[in-house]
């Protein structure tokens, strides 16, 4: 069988390794589209593609057509207010996200004149959202695209991550179903139905990590439900299986710790979530300092890739920032850099990170402040909520709370343990703690390829 896999940029690929490795095992033919050029490593590279294309034969790539080159200006401009459309509607919990989402793809006085009453109103309106998907629907496929799926034959095209900024997956969606070609759009990460775009052509199927998705999916994206298949998360397969590289001697050693003492780990969160985040860790560091020596524990600071940090200014004999510069995750080799850190804390603290999801799979407890300078990046964004909802992150409301309660962790204490393990059975591996996400993407995908109903399909695999 072949397979198109489409992806905007190739950084995005490392989502989903395993399943692409999984059904290239099987026999079946992989094309890869991305745009070509991006970088060979760092954090905002396509490593963990290139490795694929190293270590498989018979996996190929092709570089992506860019339609946004060749289509008017109306057509962005459509698709721009589309996306802004999403956010103002009535079912979306954070509307007040919309200009910051759409302030790099609209000038500030169409922001302005889109915020006017009468105009939000009928911009958040179903018929609005109707006009603007009958228009979409009359902009033709990218005819080179279309030529290319008459050569290349896919059986089916899996599109990801698709509500982000540009065209690539809606061009390639648009040229395929108009050659009666399958399409399955996957959801990225847990944030992206409520803090991106939408999905300007529909897909045939939404490919969704747990329940709560389908449920955004649905309000907020008009999906019908038997439209969606839960997959649970592939990307946190690797994380079920890895264990230490180093003991815990060596891990304190190769970081300059004091063995003799625990230590809590920080997860450093995006620019978007936290803009001022070394002074946050600066005030707890200044807390933890008002602890006894005796009690206080080292604290291991991990950057956010994407965000730089004032290491210097943090770091003391007590402190440590690890690894200098941040590090994705996104290939073995950083992965279990990132495994060890978590394996050897006594507890994780985070303002709103993807790292909670890891934690959470390490079995560790997890903590959170939420005061007046952290709300924008947690109360005031929906797929916070999840994880609050969940009841496994214990939250503080200022610094000597914060720090009561991990030390309170450090000694043992864990209230939150069972809402963690229902958290990872129910948001990250829905179809059993034993049943890899990725084994489930894999065989929904040929199942759709077949002509069958994914969730048919599932519950074969359970019988």
């Amino acid at each position: 069988m072949k397979i198109s896999f489409v992806f905007s940029q190739g950084v995005h690929y490392f989502y989903y390794d395993r399943v692409v490795r999984s059904l290239h095992a099987m026999g079946h033919e992989i094309c890869i589209i991305c745009q070509a050029g991006f970088s060979e490593d760092g954090n905002k590279s396509g490593r963990a593609l290139l490795k694929l294309l190293q270590e498989e034969s018979g996996i190929v790539m092709e570089d992506a057509v860019i339609t946004r080159r060749k289509n008017p200006y109306w057509v962005e401009l459509l698709r721009n207010l589309r996306d802004y459309a999403i956010f103002v509607r009535r079912e979306h919990p954070t509307p007040h996200i919309a200009p910051m989402w759409m302030g790099k793809e609209l000038s500030a006085r169409m922001l302005r004149r889109l915020e006017l009453p009468l105009i939000r109103s009928f911009i958040a309106s179903k018929a609005a959202r109707n006009l603007f998907a009958f228009v979409e629907s009359r902009i033709l496929p990218d005819d080179t695209i279309v030529d290319w799926f008459r050569k290349f034959q896919p059986q089916i095209v899996f599109a990801s991550p698709y509500v982000f900024r540009g065209d690539i997956e809606i061009e390639y969606t648009k040229a395929a179903q108009a050659l009666k070609i399958p399409v399955i759009a996957s959801l990225l990460s847990w944030d992206n139905l409520t803090s991106k775009g939408t999905y300007h052509v529909k897909p045939d199927w939404l490919f969704v990590w747990n329940q709560n998705l389908v449920e955004e999916a649905v309000q907020i994206h008009d999906f019908e439900p038997q439209k969606v298949f839960v997959t649970g998360a592939p990307v946190y397969d690797p994380w079920f299986d890895l264990s230490p590289s180093m003991d815990r001697a060596s891990f304190y050693d190769h970081v300059g710790l004091d063995p003799a003492k625990p230590y809590v780990l920080y997860l450093c969160s995006s620019k978007s979530i936290s803009d001022h985040e070394t002074d946050l860790i600066q005030m707890l560091i200044e807390q933890l300092a008002t602890v006894k020596e005796a009690s206080r524990p080292s604290l291991v600071v991990r950057p956010h890739p994407f965000k730089d940090i004032d290491a210097d200014r943090l770091e003391s004999e007590w402190v440590r920032i690890f690894p200098r510069g941040g590090q994705r995750p996104d290939i073995d080799d950083a992965r279990s850099i990132y495994y060890d850190s978590l394996y050897h804390s006594a507890a994780v603290i985070g303002i709103n990170t993807t790292g909670f999801l890891e934690t959470a799979i390490l079995d560790k407890p997890c903590l959170t402040l939420v005061t007046s300078m952290t709300s924008a990046g947690q109360e005031m964004r929906a797929h916070f909520r999840h994880l609050m909802n969940a009841g496994y992150i214990e939250v503080a409301t200022g610094f000597p709370e914060l720090v009561e309660k991990t030390l309170a962790d450090v000694s043992g204490v864990d209230a939150c343990r069972e809402n963690r393990k229902k958290f990872v059975r129910d948001f990250i591996r829905p179809h059993g703690m034993d049943v890899p996400a990725s084994t489930v993407m894999s065989g929904g995908i040929l199942a759709v390829a077949n002509g069958h109903n994914p969730s048919e399909w599932m519950m074969e695999y359970h019988d």
